[in-house]
């Protein structure tokens, strides 16, 4: 009895002690991502935990300066230092390191130093461990992504392909009866490093229905396979829109009905096909399918057997039917944009606005308004009429008022041309007449000349004929005194 109580008593020391010797034990982890890349920031996280309650502990983290640089951290001085003491004993605790990733090459983290203790101050064992990091530049990192973008299978269940899959070929077609509504494509992707869409149960209706299932590698390239679903149609009818070809949808239940309407038939050829109406609008609605298999409604008016693409645009509270507009909105730029993939007229303040303007039918109220649609948040709002009424109202003053001004500018510019026009023959005028007068002083002097001329000629006469007066008198004085002179009683007197 003695030996075995004694051999109880072993065992259970011998199974209690492994749990005293172990009880104080812990590990310090590093974790993070594995890579970086040159440039971008990494983030890493230190935790230490024990299987006791841990009451303090000083622990530090190494790192390679030429490799990484600490961008943030929430550690308790800013640092690589982590320390801190719990009065009531945390089993954890974790500090995040945020490092920016400074050359390519493999660098390693890790807590060089550390000393965590119980509340009771004794020594915990502790476990740690650090974390290797391959730092790339994007290049090389992109070099190592896979590149493989095939499918490694594809089939429509129950049905067979045509032609039969391969990974390069990247069409095919699959023909079913006219009673299915509902296939299943089966695609798996032959890298699992890549990402696959558009496989799984899709809804067909008459005529073709096309389905895309595209690969899209680790790299990011892509890859797109159709398959086009062929569902036998006994009787198709066939709608042109702008030149466009579309098939009459015959299966109600592919199609939608829009807020306001309700369901109903009309015949087509003879043909009864799902349809819907309203009583606000006054709208027959009818699905058409292109020939991608796209479907839209469509307004169908049976006077004139014409078809319109319906397009509903939905917003906030709001259901449009936007048309074009009735007027021009002056002080606006009209242009087209798309809204659920449909082409409408809008108006614009400027080019590259982010509002517009459309004119479309609240599809509760069957009122037409004018509507500000925000291409950014697909959202719209009323568009106050009064402004726009405002606006118009100060574009005609304006434009009145730069009639005005131009029509006086242009008589003001005829007005100077009038009075520079008058100015310069009257300057001529005034050059002619004072030419005239030059001309005639010119005349007058000339004849003074010619007269003061001539009378100097008739004292220069006068004075000649005086001249010649005086010298016949001389003469004359001379002759007498000849005549009484003797000459033979001088002759004797000169002798004597």
């Amino acid at each position: 009895m003695k030996k075995i109580k004694n051999l109880l008593l072993g065992i259970i020391i011998f199974l209690i002690f492994p749990i005293i010797t172990n009880a104080a034990s812990g590990t310090i982890k590093v974790t993070g991502a594995n890579t970086a890349v040159v440039g971008n920031q990494i983030k890493l996280s230190v935790t230490v935990s024990s299987n006791t309650k841990i009451g303090g502990w000083d622990m530090n983290l190494n790192y390679d300066k030429s490799f990484l640089s600490l961008v943030d951290t929430n550690s308790t001085f800013g640092g690589t230092s982590m320390v801190d003491v719990s009065t009531s004993g945390v089993t954890s605790k974790t500090y995040t390191f945020t490092f920016k990733a400074l050359k390519s090459g493999n660098t390693t983290i890790s807590v060089g130093s550390y000393e965590i203790r119980a509340l009771d101050e004794s020594l915990i064992n502790i476990t740690a461990s650090n974390k290797k990091i391959k730092i790339m530049t994007k290049d090389e990192l992109e070099a190592t992504y896979s590149k493989d973008n095939n499918l490694k299978e594809l089939s429509v269940q129950g049905y067979e392909l045509s032609p039969l899959f391969d990974k390069d070929t990247l069409e095919y077609k699959v023909i079913v009866p006219s009673d299915v509504t509902k296939i299943n494509i089966i695609a798996s992707k032959n890298d699992a490093k890549a990402s696959l869409t558009g496989d799984g149960e899709k809804e067909v209706v008459e005529g073709t229905n096309s389905f895309e299932i595209v690969v899209t590698a680790e790299n990011g390239s892509s890859k797109k396979y159709v398959v086009n679903v062929e569902v036998e149609d006994i009787n198709p009818i066939s709608a042109t829109i702008d030149g466009k070809t579309y098939t009459i949808v015959k299966r109600k239940s592919v199609l939608e009905c829009p807020k306001t309407y309700e369901e109903t038939t009309i015949k087509i050829n003879d043909v009864e096909v799902p349809a819907f109406y309203s009583d606000i609008t006054k709208f027959n609605l009818i699905g058409l399918k292109d020939e991608s298999g796209k479907i839209y409604l469509a307004i169908y008016n049976e006077s004139t057997n014409k078809y319109t693409i319906y397009n509903e645009a939905k917003s906030n509270s709001l259901s449009l039917y936007i048309i074009d507009f009735q007027e021009e909105l002056k002080g606006y730029i009209k242009s087209t944009i798309d809204i659920n993939e449909i082409n409408v007229p809008v108006y614009k303040f400027k080019e590259n606005s982010d509002f517009v303007i459309v004119y479309a039918m609240n599809i509760e109220t069957g009122k037409y308004d004018y509507y500000s649609y925000d291409t950014i948040n697909k959202t719209f709002q009323i568009w106050n009429q009064e402004e726009i009424n405002e606006l118009n109202s100060d574009l005609t003053t304006y434009l009145y008022v730069c009639i005005a001004f131009g029509v006086g500018l242009v008589f003001a510019f005829i007005l100077i041309v009038c009075l520079l026009s008058k100015r310069g023959k009257k300057n001529k005028k005034t050059k002619v007449d004072n030419k005239k007068v030059k001309n005639l002083e010119t005349s007058i002097q000339e004849k003074n000349d010619v007269k003061e001329q001539e009378n100097i000629e008739d004292i220069k006469k006068e004075e000649t004929l005086e001249n010649v007066i005086e010298e016949k008198e001389d003469a004359n004085n001379k002759l007498e005194k000849f005549d009484n002179f003797d000459f033979w009683e001088d002759n004797r007197k000169k002798k004597k």
